[in-house]
């Protein structure tokens, strides 16, 4: 009973975490930036490491949108002139960079070496577009995403929409950013909060890269570390959800875990990091106390919650072992049976919100809502290789999407 005890304590002080953050997320109001140009001067920052089998569709995508950006302002970041990327740029007539400090892996470092060189030949823009090399933009991105800029905001991300939809597994995939943007940004949005940049498909106002004259974030997860630097130093950011951009997930279990492990790993590294200062902070009323508050939480409702259900499925199991009985093991199956319909409910909810935006196959939504509880639940697996290897680099993800059309 200790066991059911505990976990039914941990449970209730998840709950009140998310009580304390429903009232604390009004306590927001920024200051928002104000030298914004008529026509600003765009720059487009593509990482893109041996990335010929996607990078042109992303590339033509820039080449369509409604508000024009010049191929001389596009930067497609490379490690080797002997890749096959540097002939599909040429083709395009935009520019590509070769990396030289090939030991430091992150993409951060990427970009660091790209920003420190066009800083050093006095090239500065108004705005900084970060994408991934496997991206594609819709053709309204850069005209909606102005939109933020104008209404001053420094930083902006757009709707992050599934790619490769043709199979559960990245969809299961994409319903975590599906969650970060549509449910925890949208919600940030209501009270002028901070968002969480959940890869690529964002801007960075120029004042910033001129004042830092590089790019400072370059941990395993460098936009989480951004986020966290924007909200503890109070700089509006915000998300548009007009500005809708395509991203390819992982199709098997094997890439996902070892992504996620290394975002797990990102993300603890960071927010540990950022906690002190954070709190610090908050000492000094803050525009954005709401926000500050949010980010220290972090993950902390969630652990509690899984710690919860955990001991509680520990403890039936412990019981199991004294009393081998039909009742014991029904009980225990009744147990892990609510858990996973709730999270099959969970799914339900996210893909009818998905729908809205994105057709899939009935053969799609079927093994997603059969298949997405497991996935959210392996996040265990992915979180106890984060905090038990030491060296969780970089790893390359197969492409085998088919282009958009």
């Amino acid at each position: 009973m200790i066991g059911y005890g505990l976990g039914a304590l941990c449970i209730f002080v998840a709950f009140l975490y998310e009580v304390k953050l429903f009232f604390g997320r009004r306590k927001n109001k920024y200051q928002k930036e104000t030298d914004m140009k008529k026509n600003p001067d765009i720059a487009i920052l593509i990482p893109a490491r041996n990335e010929s089998k996607v990078i042109e569709e992303l590339l033509i995508s820039i080449e369509r949108q409604t508000k024009k950006i010049p191929s001389k302002n596009v930067y497609v970041i490379v490690e080797s002139e002997l890749d096959k990327t540097v002939e599909i740029v040429k083709k395009h007539q935009m520019n590509y960079f070769v990396r030289q400090k090939l030991d430091l892996k992150t993409k951060g470092y990427a970009l660091q070496e790209i920003i420190e060189d066009l800083a050093q030949k006095q090239k500065f823009y108004d705005l900084y577009f970060i994408f991934d090399a496997d991206n594609v933009l819709d053709s309204k991105f850069f005209e909606y995403m102005l939109e933020d800029y104008y209404a001053g905001y420094a930083v902006s991300t757009g709707y992050r929409a599934l790619k490769n939809k043709d199979s559960y597994f990245p969809v299961s995939a994409g319903l975590t950013f599906f969650l970060i943007n549509e449910v925890r940004n949208q919600n940030s949005l209501k009270y002028q909060g901070n968002l969480i940049l959940s890869g690529t498909g964002y801007y960075i106002h120029g004042k910033y890269i001129k004042e830092w004259g590089t790019f400072p974030f370059h941990s395993l997860t460098e936009d989480y570390e951004s986020s966290l630097y924007y909200t503890l130093h109070g700089i509006s950011t915000h998300y548009q959800d007009k500005a809708k951009f395509y991203d390819e997930q992982p199709t098997s279990y094997s890439e996902s875990v070892n992504q996620r492990s290394r975002w797990i790993k990102g993300y603890l590294t960071n927010w540990i990091q950022y906690r002190k200062p954070m709190k610090k902070q908050l000492k000094n009323q803050p525009c954005n106390e709401g926000s500050l508050k949010e980010m220290i939480t972090g993950i902390m409702p969630a652990l509690y919650l899984v710690v919860g259900l955990l001991l509680c499925f520990l403890n039936a199991l412990w019981n199991i072992g004294f009393h081998l009985s039909l009742q014991t093991f029904f009980y225990l199956a009744v147990f892990l049976l609510v858990i996973y319909l709730l999270l099959v409910l969970l799914t339900g909810v996210l893909l009818m919100m998905v729908l809205k935006e994105t057709e899939l196959s009935y053969s799609v939504i079927l093994g997603v809502l059969f298949y997405h509880p497991i996935f959210l639940v392996s996040y265990l697996h992915c979180f106890i290789i984060a905090i038990t290897k030491k060296d969780l680099g970089w790893v390359a993800i197969a492409h085998r999407t088919k282009k958009l059309s």
